[in-house]
């Protein structure tokens, strides 16, 4: 099979352990998306996709807030909203009243459809206080923040979405991530990679494991992958 687009996770993918990209993981997706389609697809915002999309080199789509924005810089309009933010919202109002101070938005007015939280209670605790409110959202961590998200969108919808606007098909697609988020991107693409610093439930339905973690491991998966894209044998 030869693959004709990558699609990567961001944090924890692209940088270090905290939030600074790793510079030859951006060298390495500039070279590559001379070649084909490289889309960020991440829990962040989309202004903050769409800025990265331009400064790294990738000019590509991207799929933003966990498959509920995803756009382009070079589309008209550049934006495609495929989420809902009533559920999140309503479902901010019951926590805060049923917990409180705990409850800490962050970026909201940045945010299109979801809502984020400091990691400052539990998914199980958050869970817990919506149980009988009948409001229906997805909750997760990625790993930097907990989000409330509509529960009929996810990255496997961003994906879909952005492929058929590229035409190009989801076998035909590498997914790379390390989060439990990430778990949707890598049932979606033909080729699944977790790196090595992801959480064991979503090595186990990759299709590749690598050996270094962080933006070490992208590097390490993509030139092997790619190798002929990128002139290396």
């Amino acid at each position: 099979m030869e693959f004709k687009v990558l699609i990567t996770d961001v944090d924890g993918t692209l940088t270090g352990e905290g939030t600074a990209l790793h510079l030859p993981a951006v060298e390495l997706i500039r070279k590559l998306a001379r070649k084909i389609p490289v889309i960020l697809c991440s829990g962040n915002t989309a202004c903050t996709l769409m800025t990265l999309s331009l400064y790294m080199g990738s000019n590509g789509p991207f799929i933003a807030e966990n498959g509920g924005v995803i756009g382009a810089p070079f589309w008209k309009p550049p934006l495609q909203v495929l989420a809902s933010k009533e559920a999140p919202l309503k479902a901010l109002t019951v926590l805060k009243k049923a917990l409180g101070n705990t409850i800490q938005e962050i970026d909201q007015i940045f945010r299109l459809t979801d809502v984020v939280l400091r990691r400052t209670v539990t998914v199980e605790k958050l869970k817990e206080a919506l149980s009988r409110s009948g409001i229906k959202v997805n909750i997760f961590d990625s790993g930097y923040a907990i989000h409330l998200a509509d529960p009929n969108v996810s990255k496997a919808t961003g994906i879909r979405e952005t492929l058929k606007r590229l035409g190009i098909r989801s076998c035909e697609a590498v997914g790379i991530g390390d989060g439990l988020n990430d778990v949707d991107l890598l049932h979606e693409c033909g080729y699944g990679v977790a790196l090595r610093n992801a959480p064991q439930s979503l090595k186990e339905i990759a299709d590749h494991v690598t050996t270094k973690p962080y933006g070490e491991g992208f590097v390490e998966a993509v030139t092997q992958i790619f190798r002929d894209y990128l002139g290396e044998r």
